[in-house]
């Protein structure tokens, strides 16, 4: 979250244990994973045929450790996770350039909910990955540099999925994910566990040096400062998950993305649940008058069909 202390994370018991480590190889099988988790691999499109996307969400958001295949030639993506000890099914990718995000969660940040992966973090990677990035892909073969997205921040981060798998599938030339300084540590822990300099694989190691990680409360100008003043200033593609929830943050956080977003060519993606009516009433009336574009994605655009309480709004300057 941008700002501490507004939303309360009732609806999801406290995680016992800490996340383990864990190491990943690929055996030459296609979709292979090993790890040092005693259980197996689930995949949370299976959870959903068995359970309700309530009880689903539940599930993963009691595991330590959340990971998400991805598969990046094709942008084909499934979410995975290791649940405590329950019997599951093992995923595989049809793609032998399947990779995983490891993602750690922390139920025990105090004040913030920024310890989860929220569902709308998932809806929004599956909407990047069919329409947005799909569309850059056909395009990275006639464009220029002007053309293409190239920097990218993570509005209220949290644990740093979203930002993490923007950065590895549309390698992004800058990513930073942003979140209060309650979230920063567990930021930074994702990205060591997802980049290494020390990594093999020569993409990672340059993504290593290209995504960061900065501290960012919506209603401090030094904050704001300190992100425009860096690299190329302004970004042209912002996301945001589950930021709309005080109504009092609202402006800030319209401020915010204002900022932080390149006038000529940024883009701004924000996907949430109406976990506050006037907040996201007071959202929608306000972006429509503070961007030159303003939409609600219509439902037909969406496949959230796994939660149908996520809403996208799309806006330019």
């Amino acid at each position: 979250m941008g700002v501490v202390g507004e939303r309360e994370n009732n609806n999801v018991k406290k995680c016992e244990h800490d996340a383990p480590a864990m190491t990943t190889s690929d055996d030459g099988s296609e979709g292979a994973i090993r790890t040092t988790y005693p259980e197996r691999v689930v995949e949370y499109r299976d959870l959903l045929s068995k359970l309700s996307p309530d009880e689903a969400f539940f599930e993963m958001a009691n595991c330590p450790v959340v990971s998400f295949q991805i598969a990046e030639d094709d942008f084909h993506s499934s979410t995975v996770f290791h649940p405590e000890s329950r019997t599951t099914t093992t995923t595989s990718s049809s793609s032998s350039n399947a990779r995983m995000i490891h993602v750690e969660q922390k139920q025990e940040l105090e004040n913030s909910c920024g310890g989860i992966v929220w569902e709308s973090a998932f809806a929004l990677a599956g909407y990047l990955r069919k329409t947005v990035f799909m569309h850059e892909k056909k395009k990275k073969k006639n464009a220029t540099k002007t053309t293409l997205l190239r920097d990218c921040i993570d509005i209220g981060a949290g644990t740093g999925f979203l930002g993490i798998w923007v950065h590895k599938v549309a390698k992004m030339q800058r990513t930073v994910l942003t979140d209060t300084m309650k979230c920063f540590d567990l930021m930074r822990r994702n990205v060591e566990r997802n980049f290494s300099s020390n990594d093999d694989d020569d993409d990672d190691e340059r993504s290593h040096a290209t995504i960061d990680v900065k501290p960012l409360d919506w209603t401090s100008k030094q904050d704001l400062d300190a992100l425009t003043t860096t690299g190329r200033g302004k970004f042209d593609l912002l996301v945001a998950t589950d930021v709309i929830f005080a109504e009092r943050l609202v402006e800030p956080l319209i401020l915010c993305l204002k900022t932080l977003i390149d006038p000529e060519r940024g883009v701004c993606y924000v996907c949430a649940q109406p976990r506050d009516k006037a907040a996201f009433e007071l959202f929608q009336d306000l972006c429509a008058k503070e961007f030159r574009e303003f939409r609600k994605v219509p439902k037909e655009e969406l496949d959230f069909s796994f939660d149908a309480e996520c809403e996208l709004f799309e806006m330019r300057l």
